[in-house]
């Protein structure tokens, strides 16, 4: 796999703060080569509507960037979410692989973590919009793999009104400076 482009560095472990923190970006302001490749796609895929299809994206037109997307199927009747694609990079990050699993096995597994993932899916579902995020990860959480994120949400739907599928890019800032 080819190296990606990362966000800002943080030199060490010192400069992580007490806290993490997630703030909301502008998708002008996306950092990362490989998240801005796939809300790129997604920009192209819709065209002048508000969202495509599911039909209508192609992991293909991704490249190296397919490896940090993982597509939800909603299923708001049981207020739950079906992982159906899980790119390398989430597995890298995570140290888990949620393909063929739900939302809901993942708020038993890890509550907190579960609990921010879903109001995201949740969001973008009711509001039917893509949004772009940025976090670091602070002291609080001292086994997470990776120390910085940036991350989109995208929406996929059969029209306007409905979302049926949420695309999501994400790069990690390896803990460290490397997965090893």
């Amino acid at each position: 796999m080819t190296p990606a482009t990362a966000l800002r560095p943080v030199n060490s472990e010192d400069q992580l703060p007490e806290k993490s923190s997630v703030v909301p970006i502008a998708f002008e302001d996306l950092e990362s080569e490989r998240v801005r490749v796939v809300y790129d796609a997604w920009l192209r895929w819709r065209g002048s509507r508000p969202m495509p299809t599911r039909n209508e994206i192609a992991l293909r037109d991704l490249g190296n960037a397919a490896a940090n997307i993982s597509l939800v199927h909603a299923m708001p009747q049981e207020n739950d979410y079906d992982f159906r694609i899980i790119g390398d990079a989430h597995i890298q990050a995570y140290g888990l692989n949620f393909q063929g699993k739900r939302m809901s096995d993942i708020l038993a597994f890890s509550p907190r973590h579960g609990k921010i993932l879903k109001a995201s899916y949740d969001m973008v579902c009711a509001m039917r919009r893509p949004y772009a995020f940025r976090g670091t990860i602070g002291r609080d959480a001292p086994k997470a793999t990776f120390i910085r994120f940036e991350t989109c949400y995208l929406p996929l739907g059969p029209s306007p009104d409905e979302v049926d599928y949420v695309m999501n890019a994400a790069f990690y800032t390896p803990r460290g400076g490397s997965w090893d």
